[in-house]
């Protein structure tokens, strides 16, 4: 490749946008509204410790319920989740948490109720239940608590007139309409009850005892949601909506045309385009974040994924480019593309469909993004940022292929 084709290239790049003032406005705008972001930051965001922001849903989005193993009482759970939990527990086994040093790691905006159950010959079973809630509120938790105690008392009631079959168990109440219900006096009646019936027997009933304890982890941060936002919808902009449609735009000029019978090759023509969108984009989505947070700008973990989602959307952008005839036709498939992708990934989320996910570069990139912005980075964060660059890469190389075959005609 010859440099000073390239430069010429460059220049032509620079003097089309400079000239198009209905995209210096939108960056604008874009970098105007990270600015109000940052400055009128709500007061919850301001006050908490280490820049946390507003939580969501007490700052819960879903319950991990955690168990050493697979009792009747899980399996009872497992088969008693209300319609309107479905989507907000997950099981789990406590073998299979993500862990660091020892310690297992809740992604941010989660709690969990971990279960420990034992059975010793000739003791009562015991059941040790502890609760991880964001810290400093407890009550995030009262939806999935509620409905965790209601059906431990229906599973331990049902276990017991199994095994004894036709003593007087206590009827389950009304979990719905009695006010007033306590976990601890209806668990002690249930097990003087069933103490009485079974006589010499076991103990059926395990004790139970309950601690709090509030997560290490940051509440659900939503100034960190909607810079994430920002910074994603910035790469995107640049690379899956201006590179296609200017790109058509030539197109329909005959520029490309005339560029394709000027001594540059279509490699250093793509070159070209490879070199400034991506600049663009990440200098953009740069400012957006260190207005939001200066000091992600020394953070490398930042810029690479900077780099690998910048490199997706330019492959997908450029691959429409070279699949579309018109700057309708680019703007359309830009659309589509990025509506297709938000249904697969919504359905594959809803109906826990695994794998599938992972060939979207929207799977990835929202993660590592957020992770570098909040600097909550873990282990799972680099694989999310490998399997970033390796579809990076397939996006590319198959944007070139189209590109040096119909993309430049």
């Amino acid at each position: 490749m010859r440099w000073y084709i390239i430069r010429a290239l460059l220049h032509k790049e620079v003097s089309r946008h400079a000239a198009n003032r209905g995209g210096i406005a939108f960056i604008l705008l874009l970098v105007a509204a990270a600015v109000l972001l940052s400055v009128f930051a709500p007061k919850e965001a301001a006050a908490g410790a280490g820049g946390g922001g507003t939580s969501m849903v007490g700052g819960v989005n879903y319950c991990f319920i955690e168990f050493d193993r697979a009792t009747p009482l899980v399996k009872h759970l497992q088969a008693n989740v209300p319609p309107e939990l479905r989507m907000a527990i997950k099981f789990r086994e406590l073998a299979n948490a993500d862990t660091l040093d020892g310690m297992i790691i809740y992604p941010t905006g989660t709690a969990a109720i971990q279960m420990r159950q034992t059975v010793e010959q000739g003791k009562r079973p015991s059941l040790v239940v502890r609760m991880w809630h964001p810290p400093g509120e407890p009550a995030a938790l009262a939806t999935f608590e509620a409905w965790f105690w209601k059906e431990c008392r229906r599973s331990f009631a049902a276990q017991a007139r199994e095994k004894l079959p036709g003593a007087d168990i206590p009827p389950d109440p009304d979990f719905d309409s009695e006010i007033g219900w306590q976990v601890a006096e209806s668990h002690a009646r249930l097990q003087e009850r069933v103490q009485a019936a079974s006589g010499d027997r076991a103990p059926i009933v395990p004790d139970v005892s309950v601690t709090r304890q509030g997560l290490g982890g940051k509440v659900l941060d939503l100034r960190g949601i909607i810079a994430t936002g920002m910074v994603l919808f910035a790469l995107y902009f640049t690379g899956a909506y201006l590179l296609p449609t200017l790109n058509c735009e030539e197109r329909e000029r005959g520029v490309l045309l005339a560029q394709a019978l000027s001594p540059a090759s279509p490699a250093e023509i793509l070159a070209a385009k490879f070199l400034f969108y991506p600049v663009l984009g990440i200098g953009l989505a740069a400012v957006i974040a260190g207005i939001y947070k200066s000091a992600v700008l020394s953070s490398l973990f930042f810029w690479l994924a900077l780099f690998a989602v910048a490199g997706g959307f330019l492959g997908i952008g450029m691959t429409i480019a070279a699949l579309a005839r018109t700057q309708r036709s680019a703007f359309l498939g830009g659309m589509c593309y990025l509506l297709s992708v938000s249904m697969v990934l919504m359905i594959c989320s809803i109906n826990g469909i695994p794998f599938v996910p992972y060939a979207a570069v929207e799977y990835h990139g929202p993660r590592i993004l957020h992770a570098a912005l909040t600097g909550d980075v873990y282990g799972y964060h680099w694989a999310h940022l490998l399997g970033s660059f390796g579809l990076a890469g397939a996006w590319l190389f198959l944007a070139g292929w189209l590109f040096r075959r119909r993309g430049w005609q």
